[in-house]
């Protein structure tokens, strides 16, 4: 099966070396398996042109690089590496689709074990494990079917993988959330929630197989507006995430209490939430 990557970098935040680890972990995948057929491409953001030393030339084999000289956000920069893949004819068959992060990469084994699972399941339409900067190897045994608040919790960017039919019915991110949108974050859990709709099978593995920096509790106020969004939007629909609203308003109202989260924006993000359920609703009825 062939192995979709889609990545973007902004070529001014000074992270190129994080982007070549990414991509030398995936060349380390291609020489170690040559049985995958692997496939990234990459949009340069505050690019006019790609650097010239940017790939090897066994990276070149596997990498196709489009520029922008502009910022865009990470929603409308996946839409872009989509479209650009669906007219390269990529995605069409029975294909694996993935949309690492620049700073993400793939431990020795991992990308192995996703195409394999894969392979060898043809009713797995989402798989997902967790990160962390220390990753460990996979283990197959404690893998699981995926429960809802696993997807919500658990499913990032970084980490959650698709069968190409379920990208082609699901089309693109959401341009109003992500980084550089008018909601930070998100767009991640919004798209896992919709493929979850969809697919026959998800499975999880409870373990940061792959890398990444860890999580930033920190930083939640700074993502709850487009989180509670996201629970919100779909609540409707999963049952499941009526609890999980419940708790994230909770959630909500404690970091507005600590003053991490200012009372303005709270109330601002529940009465985005509220119109959310509403139109959802009202879709759901015509």
């Amino acid at each position: 099966m062939i192995v979709n990557l889609f990545s973007t970098a902004n070529l001014s935040s000074g992270r190129s070396d994080a982007l070549s680890r990414m991509i030398t972990s995936v060349s380390a995948t291609a020489r170690a398996r040559p049985d995958i057929d692997l496939r990234l491409m990459i949009l340069l953001q505050c690019c006019g042109e790609a650097p010239a030393d940017l790939l090897s030339q066994e990276d070149a084999r596997f990498v196709t690089l489009l520029t922008t000289p502009g910022l865009v956000s990470l929603s409308a920069a996946r839409n872009r590496l989509l479209d650009e893949g669906r007219r390269l004819g990529w995605m069409h068959g029975d294909e694996i689709v993935a949309f690492p992060d620049d700073d993400c990469w793939y431990p020795e084994g991992a990308l192995g074990y996703i195409h394999d699972a894969f392979a060898r399941q043809p009713d797995l339409d989402f798989w997902f494990c967790d990160y962390a900067s220390a990753p460990v190897p996979v283990d197959g045994s404690i893998e699981r079917d995926a429960s809802v608040q696993d997807v919500l919790r658990r499913a990032s960017s970084n980490t959650m993988v698709f069968r190409s039919p379920i990208v082609r019915e699901i089309g693109g991110f959401d341009p109003e959330l992500g980084v550089g949108a008018r909601l930070n974050g998100s767009e991640d859990t919004d798209y896992a929630l919709r493929a979850l709709a969809l697919c026959r099978r998800t499975r999880f593995m409870p373990l940061p197989s792959i890398g990444h920096r860890d999580r930033n509790t920190a930083i939640r106020a700074k993502y709850y507006p487009s989180g509670l969004l996201v629970i919100a939007r779909h609540a409707g629909r999963i049952p499941a995430l009526r609890s999980a609203l419940l708790r994230k308003l909770a959630v909500g109202s404690a970091l507005t209490a600590r003053g991490e989260l200012k009372p303005g924006t709270f109330l601002a993000a529940m009465r985005d939430a509220m119109g959310e359920m509403r139109r959802t609703r009202q879709r759901s009825l015509r």
